[in-house]
């Protein structure tokens, strides 16, 4: 199911993360998950914990890096679903 673009990402008090040159990691202090992410995830995340909505951070990912809209939405798309699965950011 699509991401509304108004949708706001939230990142949980029990998540916490790092950005340590150009790569996040979390936290879920609750479940013990470790996560990892790679630059272009990382720099979704860092907008993620800024509070911006959905298509906000896909503007971000199309405007920094070199990617068709279309895919950077699929890609954003996945990526958040599994945020949501492991409980790592509510949408709201």
């Amino acid at each position: 199911m699509p991401t509304r673009p108004d949708a706001r990402l939230v990142c949980p008090p029990e998540v916490l993360s790092r950005v340590l040159d150009g790569e996040a990691v979390l936290l879920h202090l609750g479940s013990g998950l470790y996560f990892g992410m790679n630059d272009v995830a990382s720099r979704a995340w860092e907008r993620i914990v800024q509070g911006v909505t959905f298509g906000e951070v896909l503007s971000t990912i199309v405007e920094e890096f070199d990617v068709a809209e279309e895919k950077a939405r699929e890609d954003l798309e996945t990526f958040v679903a599994a945020l949501v699965d492991k409980k790592l950011v509510t949408l709201g």
